[in-house]
């Protein structure tokens, strides 16, 4: 009787979702949201390796998912199609995963922020997605969020070669008092660009910095060349 009735719902959402023209963020299939099939992509691996032998975070970038093909594509398009389904998905994942960690050393954090892209992208796509997964970050965890970084830098790491991306942008922060950040950003894949924003952060007089990614492209638990609070202060 379930899986009837839960077909029945599956049969009703395409229908809608192909009345309106909604698809699936990741495949592209008609859906109101994120299709079966790409959440269970998805979540087989984050579950998978979320709770089972996930070592504590050290200072490390947190990393919701791993950077595989169906969370590429909902990135993407989010990013450059403003396909905005995804968004309540990607975001449950980082409050999750922030918990996780709240629910063993992390401390209590004071401000949630992010670090924005180039102002040329804004205006081209009249949004900065950083910002939209920061916003809603911050409001399930009931924290302030506030645009405190300022990127110099108008050129995109994306499509840049791994040694041009180590260079990574850089950026300008407002004087802060709060000593513990959530610094959000969308992939992580040399860490330049977490390492470069944090930097500026503790430079404004931030006591914490922790830094949060969606995906990784090199360890989904945390990227191992990226960020370090040490390394960042300097």
């Amino acid at each position: 009787m379930i899986k009837s009735m839960d077909a029945l719902g599956l049969k009703i959402e395409m229908i809608l979702a192909y009345l309106i023209g909604s698809t699936c963020p990741s495949c592209g299939r008609s859906s109101a949201s994120i299709c079966n099939s790409c959440t269970k992509k998805i979540t087989d691996a984050y579950f998978r390796n979320q709770y089972k032998n996930q070592p504590e975070y050290h200072g490390t970038v947190l990393v919701a998912f791993e950077y595989n093909s169906a969370i590429r594509k909902m990135i993407l398009n989010f990013k450059y199609r403003n396909q905005r389904s995804s968004l309540r998905f990607i975001g449950d994942a980082l409050v999750q995963r922030v918990r996780v960690e709240q629910s063993r050393t992390l401390q209590k954090i004071d401000l949630v922020t992010w670090a924005p892209t180039t102002s040329k992208r804004i205006v081209e796509r009249g949004y900065d997605h950083a910002e939209l997964i920061a916003k809603y970050v911050a409001k399930q965890l009931s924290v302030p969020c506030r645009k405190v970084l300022v990127r110099l830098s108008d050129r995109p790491q994306t499509g840049k070669s791994r040694n041009a991306r180590l260079v990574g942008p850089t950026f300008l922060a407002r004087n802060l008092k709060a000593e513990h950040l959530l610094l959000v950003d969308d992939v992580v894949t040399t860490g330049a660009t977490l390492n470069s924003a944090s930097h500026a952060l503790y430079q404004a007089g931030a006591g914490l910095v922790t830094c949060m990614a969606v995906a990784s492209t090199v360890l989904w638990q945390s990227s191992t060349e990226s960020y370090a609070p040490e390394k960042a202060r300097k």
